[in-house]
């Protein structure tokens, strides 16, 4: 019988070589450059040892021929909480676009005026000569001075906290126009992280919440979510015919995080969990340890130049067991093995 073969992974930012993201790397949002072909570019989170309330955002490049080996800028952070208004207290990285009509990246996050982040943000930045340089505090830019989506306490939703918005656009030919997507996490008062939501728009800056009466447990789900589990930082792509989500989903309250995907051949409806055991790193040939990535968060999957990646933040099982004392590291993963969607359509995973 033949062994599988082993997963190539690593390390791909180096958190201890600045204070800013001692503690945990995570959220790696990766862009084309749109100005220079030959490279990548990546916005990421970093929260320091010293004030793990704290989050700030870092950029780095990449060859695209290498998407393992990344360069930290110099001078990183290069965006964080605001010092007044809704985020002054931390943010979190959610999703990074690049829309070609304006010339600009338009960077969706979470913040709060606290230490949880509560509420949907968005900042746009001109995308400059080259696609790179003119990410930096002065360039990045808040939409207004409120959240773009807060939480919704009234009926049916209920909501204290919205959070981690995954965010694509798809061209509507028929009506001429733009349409968004947000795929959303959310708290209220009784539950914590207990699922997706999702939010339309028609151009990214305002948006509308939607109830889904088919969720089961009455939550207005996209779909069915795992009783006692937490859904968090999550991703949404399209592969052929399918819209994938990828989130990552923390069973028994967080017990083993993990890589969870959601898939449809619609964007808002149809929405099918696959089993959360289907890309555990535990079944990771070669590369998993409880000492390295007992848990895995905030996944990526994408592909440069037909190869396939998968990154994530991890770190190792924590001595008292608790994942929020774990040390962070931001890994990549080369996506060799094929995981058919249902419909037909293959997801390159580790």
């Amino acid at each position: 019988m033949t062994s599988p073969k082993p997963v190539n992974g690593r390390i791909i930012i180096d958190r201890t070589n600045s204070a800013w993201q001692s503690q945990q790397v995570q959220e790696p949002c990766i862009l084309p450059n749109p100005k220079d072909p030959a490279r990548l570019v990546m916005l990421y989170s970093g929260v320091p040892k010293a004030n793990r309330a704290y989050c700030a955002f870092g950029k780095a490049w990449a060859s695209i021929d290498d998407p393992m080996t990344w360069h930290q800028d110099p001078g990183n952070p290069v965006f964080g909480p605001g010092k007044t208004g809704w985020d002054r207290g931390s943010i979190r990285l959610d999703t990074m676009l690049y829309i070609p009509e304006e010339d600009a990246y338009y960077i969706y996050y979470s913040g709060t005026i606290d230490q949880v982040q509560d509420n949907i943000g968005l900042a746009i930045c001109p995308a400059g000569a080259d696609g790179y340089s003119n990410l930096t505090w002065d360039n990045i830019v808040r939409h207004g001075t409120k959240p773009i989506l807060p939480p919704e306490p009234a009926a049916p939703f209920r909501e204290t906290y919205a959070s981690q918005a995954a965010v694509m656009r798809e061209w509507n030919a028929g009506a001429r126009r733009w349409d968004w997507h947000m795929y959303y996490s959310y708290r209220d008062k009784d539950r914590t992280l207990p699922g997706i939501r999702y939010a339309s728009s028609t151009d990214g800056k305002t948006w509308q919440r939607h109830w889904h009466d088919a969720d089961p447990r009455g939550l207005g789900h996209l779909f069915p979510s795992v009783p006692d589990s937490y859904y968090e930082w999550h991703q949404i792509r399209k592969i052929g015919r399918t819209y994938v989500l990828s989130m990552e989903v923390g069973p028994q309250f967080g017990k083993q995080w993990r890589t969870v995907l959601a898939v449809s051949n619609h964007p808002v409806n149809g929405w099918h969990q696959l089993d959360p055991d289907t890309l555990l790193q535990t079944k990771w040939p070669g590369i998993y340890s409880e000492q390295t990535m007992f848990h895995v968060a905030t996944p990526a999957f994408y592909t440069f130049k037909g190869r396939h990646f998968l990154f994530t933040q991890a770190c190792a099982r924590p001595g008292n067991d608790n994942y929020i004392d774990g040390n962070w590291e931001l890994w990549g993963f080369a996506c060799e093995r094929e995981l058919k969607l249902p419909g037909g359509d293959v997801l390159f995973v580790p």
